[in-house]
């Protein structure tokens, strides 16, 4: 018996051990990422609507299948920050892309509210999640979207402060 479990404990202590390593990551390095960056960002907090059959699969099953980038239509219907808050209606068709490192996925929920980071592109409007968090942020709580509210008046906006 204690060769069994020592051939057991052997083969799995062989085996490579498979995860994925992410630095903690909020809407609020979020924000600032998006304000850093040299593309254009619009920041919508709204309902993400998309067929879930577009999602991809991800898994150590899958992964030889899994493409690096899972580009689909998606609607987000809400309001968009302004240095007032999210008061400009946005009704818009846009395009989300799900990433995907290897097996490991990014992920959205059909229906459900997100604060979105939109990169504005010349087809227009694009939402990029990866498995580390990416510019998506499903229901998000009061205290995240004062604080990017805040970043957007130009006050107190400090990443290392935990925002989901």
């Amino acid at each position: 018996m204690r060769f069994l479990i020592a051939a057991v404990f052997t083969v799995f202590a062989a085996a490579p051990a498979l995860a994925l390593s992410c630095m903690p990551y909020n809407a609020v390095q979020a924000f600032l990422d998006a304000q850093e960056s040299p593309d254009e960002y619009l920041v919508v907090l709204g309902t993400l609507r998309f067929d879930k059959a577009d999602l991809p699969q991800g898994g150590l099953a899958g992964q030889t299948e899994t493409q690096p980038d899972n580009v689909f239509p998606a609607r987000l219907e809400g309001h968009s920050l302004a240095r007032r808050g999210f008061v400009l209606p946005f009704r818009e068709d846009i395009t989300a892309n799900v990433q995907c490192y290897g097996p490991w996925c990014g992920g959205l929920t059909d229906g459900e509210v997100y604060l979105a980071f939109l990169k504005r592109t010349d087809a227009g409007y694009l939402l990029e999640t990866n498995p580390c968090g990416g510019f998506a942020f499903g229901d998000p709580d009061p205290d995240m979207l004062s604080r990017v509210k805040a970043c957007m008046r130009g006050s107190g906006c400090d990443p290392e402060l935990p925002v989901r």
